[in-house]
Protein backbone atom coordinates (compact mmCIF):
# COMPACT_ATOMS: atom_id res chain seq x y z
CA UNK A 1 0.00 0.00 0.00
CA UNK A 2 2.67 2.38 0.78
CA UNK A 3 3.96 2.68 -3.03
CA UNK A 4 0.21 3.76 -4.05
CA UNK A 5 -0.89 6.32 -1.53
CA UNK A 6 1.51 9.33 -0.34
CA UNK A 7 1.14 11.36 2.41
CA UNK A 8 -1.57 14.37 1.47
CA UNK A 9 -3.57 11.85 -0.96
CA UNK A 10 -6.85 12.60 -1.49
CA UNK A 11 -9.72 10.60 -0.41
CA UNK A 12 -13.26 10.54 -0.58
CA UNK A 13 -15.36 8.49 1.80
CA UNK A 14 -18.67 6.58 1.58
CA UNK A 15 -20.14 5.36 4.87
CA UNK A 16 -21.55 1.39 4.49
CA UNK A 17 -24.79 1.42 6.54
CA UNK A 18 -25.81 -2.17 6.17
CA UNK A 19 -23.98 -5.09 3.69
CA UNK A 20 -22.93 -3.83 0.11
CA UNK A 21 -25.29 -0.86 0.65
CA UNK A 22 -23.23 2.67 1.00
CA UNK A 23 -24.95 5.80 1.51
CA UNK A 24 -25.32 8.71 -0.62
CA UNK A 25 -23.36 10.92 1.58
CA UNK A 26 -19.76 11.44 0.77
CA UNK A 27 -16.70 12.91 2.91
CA UNK A 28 -13.49 14.32 1.36
CA UNK A 29 -10.30 13.46 3.34
CA UNK A 30 -6.31 13.41 2.90
CA UNK A 31 -4.01 10.08 3.99
CA UNK A 32 -1.57 11.36 6.58
CA UNK A 33 0.59 8.61 7.00
CA UNK A 34 0.67 4.47 7.21
CA UNK A 35 1.00 3.66 11.36
CA UNK A 36 0.73 -0.34 10.86
CA UNK A 37 0.48 -2.62 7.82
CA UNK A 38 -2.61 -2.41 8.23
CA UNK A 39 -3.83 0.72 9.67
CA UNK A 40 -3.79 4.25 8.59
CA UNK A 41 -3.87 7.93 9.63
CA UNK A 42 -6.28 10.18 7.96
CA UNK A 43 -7.77 13.74 8.14
CA UNK A 44 -10.61 14.04 10.22
CA UNK A 45 -12.92 15.20 7.24
CA UNK A 46 -14.74 18.39 6.59
CA UNK A 47 -18.79 18.31 5.09
CA UNK A 48 -19.94 22.00 4.53
CA UNK A 49 -17.35 23.71 6.30
CA UNK A 50 -17.95 21.83 9.56
CA UNK A 51 -15.60 18.46 11.18
CA UNK A 52 -17.33 15.66 10.59
CA UNK A 53 -16.22 13.59 13.70
CA UNK A 54 -16.00 10.37 12.38
CA UNK A 55 -16.68 7.19 15.01
CA UNK A 56 -15.13 4.00 15.70
CA UNK A 57 -16.57 1.01 14.24
CA UNK A 58 -18.13 3.00 11.09
CA UNK A 59 -17.34 1.19 7.80
CA UNK A 60 -16.65 3.00 4.96
CA UNK A 61 -16.13 2.29 1.09
CA UNK A 62 -12.61 4.71 0.42
CA UNK A 63 -11.86 5.94 -3.19
CA UNK A 64 -7.83 7.14 -3.22
CA UNK A 65 -6.78 9.81 -5.97
CA UNK A 66 -3.47 8.37 -6.33
CA UNK A 67 -0.74 9.33 -9.17
CA UNK A 68 -1.32 6.24 -10.74
CA UNK A 69 -5.10 6.36 -10.59
CA UNK A 70 -7.58 5.72 -8.22
CA UNK A 71 -7.65 2.26 -6.16
CA UNK A 72 -10.80 1.36 -3.80
CA UNK A 73 -10.81 -0.84 -0.62
CA UNK A 74 -12.83 -0.97 2.39
CA UNK A 75 -11.54 0.68 5.63
CA UNK A 76 -13.48 0.67 9.47
CA UNK A 77 -12.59 3.65 12.03
CA UNK A 78 -10.60 2.09 14.90
CA UNK A 79 -9.86 5.48 16.91
CA UNK A 80 -10.15 9.07 17.10
CA UNK A 81 -7.65 11.98 18.44
CA UNK A 82 -5.76 15.23 18.00
CA UNK A 83 -1.84 15.79 16.47
CA UNK A 84 -0.77 19.04 17.25
CA UNK A 85 -4.23 20.25 17.21
CA UNK A 86 -5.00 18.61 13.59
CA UNK A 87 -8.38 16.24 14.24
CA UNK A 88 -7.30 12.69 13.07
CA UNK A 89 -8.84 9.47 12.44
CA UNK A 90 -7.16 6.24 12.89
CA UNK A 91 -8.48 3.68 10.06
CA UNK A 92 -8.31 0.00 9.57
CA UNK A 93 -8.04 -1.18 6.08
CA UNK A 94 -10.81 -4.36 5.67
CA UNK A 95 -10.12 -5.36 2.03
CA UNK A 96 -7.94 -5.53 -0.41
CA UNK A 97 -7.11 -2.37 -2.86
CA UNK A 98 -8.87 -2.46 -6.03
CA UNK A 99 -7.65 -0.20 -9.09
CA UNK A 100 -10.92 1.70 -10.51
CA UNK A 101 -10.36 1.04 -14.60
CA UNK A 102 -12.99 3.57 -15.59
CA UNK A 103 -11.97 6.59 -14.01
CA UNK A 104 -13.39 9.00 -16.44
CA UNK A 105 -16.77 8.13 -15.04
CA UNK A 106 -15.57 8.08 -11.12
CA UNK A 107 -17.69 10.99 -9.67
CA UNK A 108 -16.31 13.52 -6.89
CA UNK A 109 -18.08 15.74 -4.76
CA UNK A 110 -17.32 18.87 -5.88
CA UNK A 111 -18.82 22.59 -5.14
CA UNK A 112 -18.43 25.14 -7.89
CA UNK A 113 -19.94 27.85 -8.97
CA UNK A 114 -20.94 27.49 -12.67
CA UNK A 115 -23.25 28.79 -15.16
CA UNK A 116 -25.07 27.26 -18.50
CA UNK A 117 -27.25 28.29 -21.40
CA UNK A 118 -29.19 26.25 -23.74
CA UNK A 119 -27.97 26.08 -27.32
CA UNK A 120 -29.38 25.82 -30.84
CA UNK A 121 -28.30 24.01 -33.59
CA UNK A 122 -26.93 27.32 -35.11
CA UNK A 123 -25.16 28.33 -31.89
CA UNK A 124 -23.44 24.57 -31.18
CA UNK A 125 -22.28 24.52 -34.88
CA UNK A 126 -20.82 27.76 -34.31
CA UNK A 127 -18.87 27.58 -30.73
CA UNK A 128 -17.20 24.69 -31.63
CA UNK A 129 -15.62 26.44 -34.65
CA UNK A 130 -14.92 29.10 -32.73
CA UNK A 131 -12.88 26.44 -29.70
CA UNK A 132 -10.80 25.78 -32.80
CA UNK A 133 -9.53 28.76 -33.62
CA UNK A 134 -6.74 30.94 -31.70
CA UNK A 135 -8.47 33.06 -28.56
CA UNK A 136 -7.09 36.46 -30.05
CA UNK A 137 -9.02 35.70 -32.99
CA UNK A 138 -11.88 34.64 -31.45
CA UNK A 139 -12.05 37.98 -29.84
CA UNK A 140 -12.58 40.07 -32.75
CA UNK A 141 -14.62 37.79 -34.10
CA UNK A 142 -17.53 37.75 -31.34
CA UNK A 143 -16.44 42.26 -31.14
CA UNK A 144 -17.44 42.12 -34.87
CA UNK A 145 -20.49 40.15 -34.33
CA UNK A 146 -21.50 41.24 -31.38
CA UNK A 147 -25.67 41.60 -31.48
CA UNK A 148 -26.06 44.27 -28.27
CA UNK A 149 -27.91 42.07 -26.07
CA UNK A 150 -24.64 40.59 -24.47
CA UNK A 151 -23.58 36.55 -24.42
CA UNK A 152 -23.62 36.54 -20.55
CA UNK A 153 -27.04 37.60 -20.27
CA UNK A 154 -27.90 34.45 -22.04
CA UNK A 155 -26.12 32.07 -18.96
CA UNK A 156 -27.88 30.93 -16.23
CA UNK A 157 -26.42 30.39 -13.20
CA UNK A 158 -26.07 27.13 -11.10
CA UNK A 159 -23.81 25.21 -8.76
CA UNK A 160 -21.63 22.04 -8.86
CA UNK A 161 -22.71 18.97 -6.76
CA UNK A 162 -20.18 16.39 -8.55
CA UNK A 163 -18.56 15.95 -11.63
CA UNK A 164 -16.35 13.43 -13.53
CA UNK A 165 -14.74 12.95 -16.82
CA UNK A 166 -17.47 12.09 -18.28
CA UNK A 167 -20.21 14.47 -17.02
CA UNK A 168 -21.51 17.36 -14.30
CA UNK A 169 -24.52 16.91 -11.96
CA UNK A 170 -25.83 20.69 -10.94
CA UNK A 171 -28.29 22.72 -9.23
CA UNK A 172 -30.30 25.77 -11.11
CA UNK A 173 -33.05 27.87 -10.19
CA UNK A 174 -33.51 27.44 -14.03
CA UNK A 175 -34.73 24.50 -15.74
CA UNK A 176 -33.66 23.48 -19.02
CA UNK A 177 -35.04 20.00 -20.46
CA UNK A 178 -33.90 16.51 -21.50
CA UNK A 179 -32.27 16.13 -24.85
CA UNK A 180 -30.96 19.91 -24.73
CA UNK A 181 -27.30 20.48 -25.75
CA UNK A 182 -26.12 23.49 -23.07
CA UNK A 183 -22.20 25.58 -22.51
CA UNK A 184 -21.16 25.70 -19.60
CA UNK A 185 -18.44 27.45 -17.57
CA UNK A 186 -17.26 26.02 -14.69
CA UNK A 187 -15.13 28.29 -11.88
CA UNK A 188 -12.22 25.74 -11.59
CA UNK A 189 -10.41 26.75 -8.78
CA UNK A 190 -6.62 25.30 -10.01
CA UNK A 191 -4.83 27.32 -12.62
CA UNK A 192 -4.85 24.21 -15.09
CA UNK A 193 -8.70 23.92 -14.93
CA UNK A 194 -9.30 27.71 -14.99
CA UNK A 195 -7.60 27.50 -18.65
CA UNK A 196 -11.31 25.12 -19.63
CA UNK A 197 -13.26 27.49 -21.42
CA UNK A 198 -16.85 26.54 -23.42
CA UNK A 199 -17.81 22.80 -21.81
CA UNK A 200 -20.43 21.49 -24.02
CA UNK A 201 -23.22 18.75 -22.67
CA UNK A 202 -26.55 16.94 -22.92
CA UNK A 203 -28.91 17.16 -20.52
CA UNK A 204 -29.92 13.38 -19.80
CA UNK A 205 -32.40 14.17 -16.59
CA UNK A 206 -33.87 17.12 -14.61
CA UNK A 207 -36.05 16.91 -11.86
CA UNK A 208 -37.01 19.52 -8.96
CA UNK A 209 -34.94 19.34 -5.88
CA UNK A 210 -36.85 18.36 -2.91
CA UNK A 211 -37.66 21.05 -0.17
CA UNK A 212 -36.37 23.62 -2.56
CA UNK A 213 -38.73 25.26 -4.48
CA UNK A 214 -37.43 26.71 -7.64
CA UNK A 215 -34.83 24.36 -7.89
CA UNK A 216 -33.77 21.79 -10.17
CA UNK A 217 -30.97 19.27 -10.53
CA UNK A 218 -29.79 18.97 -13.94
CA UNK A 219 -27.49 15.60 -14.81
CA UNK A 220 -25.65 15.84 -18.04
CA UNK A 221 -23.04 14.09 -20.23
CA UNK A 222 -20.09 15.89 -21.63
CA UNK A 223 -20.25 16.12 -25.52
CA UNK A 224 -17.36 17.05 -27.94
CA UNK A 225 -15.21 17.37 -25.66
CA UNK A 226 -11.56 16.61 -26.29
CA UNK A 227 -8.98 14.57 -24.61
CA UNK A 228 -6.88 17.12 -23.08
CA UNK A 229 -10.16 18.79 -21.92
CA UNK A 230 -11.19 15.58 -20.25
CA UNK A 231 -7.57 14.61 -19.07
CA UNK A 232 -7.71 18.16 -17.21
CA UNK A 233 -11.06 17.67 -15.65
CA UNK A 234 -9.94 14.52 -14.16
CA UNK A 235 -6.54 15.75 -13.26
CA UNK A 236 -8.79 18.19 -10.90
CA UNK A 237 -10.70 15.31 -9.34
CA UNK A 238 -7.57 13.85 -8.65
CA UNK A 239 -5.25 16.86 -7.24
CA UNK A 240 -7.75 19.55 -5.75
Amino acid sequence: MSHLIETGTKMELKKIRHVDTMGDTSYVSRFLYQKSADEAVIEMPVKGGSLVALEPEELFQVCFYTSKGLYQCQCQVVSRHYEDSLPVAVIKFRSEFEKLQRRQYYRMECLLQMEFKTLTEEEYDELLFLKTIPKQEREEMKSETEDGKGEAERFYSGVSLDISGGGVRFNSGHAANAGDIIAMRIAFVSEEARKLQLLFAKVLTVTPVQNRSGMFEHRVEFVSISNMERECIIRYIFLE
